[in-house]
């Protein structure tokens, strides 16, 4: 995972929640969640809050069938926590974008990961939250066979929020993921023998970035 900065506000998402008096989620208008998830991806470079796989932008004519990523709480508006967050529904800062829980550029399509395993998942006391937490590249460690672990050089405290993260929140090793990862790893690496640059490719301050940005820079930089 990768920090977000929720600097950059969606005005036309801000002025309708300003001028409806919503209820729930469910009330606010298709086009302005449109709006908002388009922002949203922008904002997270193009990828997913939870794994950083790249995912599409949202178009309007998406049929269900095509539907790779939402709009995702990431302190949950419903379950077992509704009742505690349910004024967070149309927080901004709560707001991000979370692939469907399965590799995007693939037919497979069984949500598996990400939001779809987090589901209403979350520990204030463990949760490691990516508008919030600024070093929380600083957790988590790769390795070349598309692994994620726990950055043991920290404290336990620190071990044991990015284990409950890796293990019981997202399924972060899940071997689609990890297959992912690794065959990303591995065409950077046929790319980098190519001669591209790899600092320049991963430029942070491009509009989008590559699939598994933290990773890429770990193992590269």
């Amino acid at each position: 995972m990768i920090y977000i900065d929720k600097s950059n506000r969606c005005t036309e998402f801000d002025e309708y929640v300003n001028n409806d008096s919503l209820s729930d989620w469910v009330e606010c208008k298709t086009e302005i969640k449109l709006k908002l998830h388009q922002h949203l991806w922008s904002e997270q470079q193009g990828l997913c809050i939870y794994c950083q796989q790249e995912i599409p932008k949202k178009k309007q004519t998406e049929a269900s069938s095509e539907i790779t990523s939402h709009i995702e709480h990431i302190r949950p508006r419903r379950g077992v926590n509704s009742n505690k967050y349910a004024h967070l529904q149309f927080c901004y800062n709560n707001l991000s974008v979370s692939c469907e829980g399965f590799d995007c550029k693939s037919d497979e399509r069984k949500k598996e990961f990400c939001e779809h395993r987090k589901n209403n998942e979350y520990d204030e006391s463990k949760f490691l939250n990516p508008v919030e937490c600024s070093n929380i590249e600083d957790y988590f460690i790769y390795d070349i066979n598309g692994n994620i672990h726990p950055n043991l050089s920290k404290n336990q405290e620190s071990i044991d929020k990015a284990e409950y993260m890796i293990k019981k929140v997202l399924h972060l090793n899940n071997p689609i993921l990890k297959k992912m990862r690794q065959r990303q790893y591995d065409l950077v690496m046929e790319e980098q023998l190519l001669g591209i640059n790899i600092e320049e490719y991963l430029e942070p301050d491009y509009d989008l970035l590559p699939s598994f940005y933290s990773m890429l820079k770990q193992l590269f930089l």
